[in-house]
């Protein structure tokens, strides 16, 4: 496990320094035992859980993820990254109503937050709600009006829509936008001849 002799004596900060080294270098169970030892130490320090929940979440274990922000957000209630991060777990578990109430919370917050209102018209379009997700993603465009990705997730949902000229131009805002090895750009491309646009 851990390597130092001093461990015994570290505070709360040092083991949380320790777990943010072991996540790093993606040693993960490590960092989990470093995070744990810095709440055991100060169960007041909100970062340490959301250090931890990360971690968990890329480990796949969501509902201890989950556990975790939770528990930050009770310590940290403005935090509104926290919230963005519990809706991506609860989007990728299925739980869209769950995930919608945190993006609209992390919104709420933090009104520039284009990530959360990317997140939230993914979860939108995802119930078929497409013109909220629209809606979610011209503003998150407003707020970065070079977002590669708020581009071509609003030109896919717009094309489920029908709304075929809001399609093309999306597409090829994505196009413009996009580094240029990015592999969706064919598909981009593909997808502005299927519709009858021009690039």
């Amino acid at each position: 496990m851990f390597a130092d002799e001093n461990e015994q004596s570290f505070t709360a900060i040092q083991w949380f320094n320790k777990g943010y080294d072991y996540d790093v270098k993606e040693d993960y169970d490590n960092a989990i035992l470093a995070y744990t030892k810095a709440i055991e130490l100060n169960p007041q320090d909100a970062d340490a859980y959301i250090n931890r929940g990360v971690i968990y979440d890329i480990k796949g274990e969501y509902n201890v993820a989950i556990r975790d922000y939770t528990k930050a957000i009770e310590l940290e209630p403005l935090d509104a990254d926290t919230y963005t991060n519990r809706g991506v777990i609860y989007d990728t578990k299925g739980e869209y109503d769950l995930a919608i109430m945190d993006y609209t919370k992390a919104i709420e917050l933090n009104p520039q937050d284009a990530v959360a209102y990317v997140m939230r018209g993914v979860v939108y379009d995802i119930k078929g709600k497409f013109d909220l997700a629209i809606i979610d993603y011209n503003k998150a465009i407003e707020i970065n009006q070079q977002d590669a990705d708020a581009y071509l997730n609003k030109a896919t949902t717009c094309k489920k829509a029908g709304y075929n000229p809001e399609a093309i131009e999306s597409y090829n805002l994505f196009i413009r936008y996009a580094p240029s090895n990015d592999p969706n750009i064919e598909t981009a491309k593909q997808q502005i001849n299927e519709l009858g646009g021009t690039i």
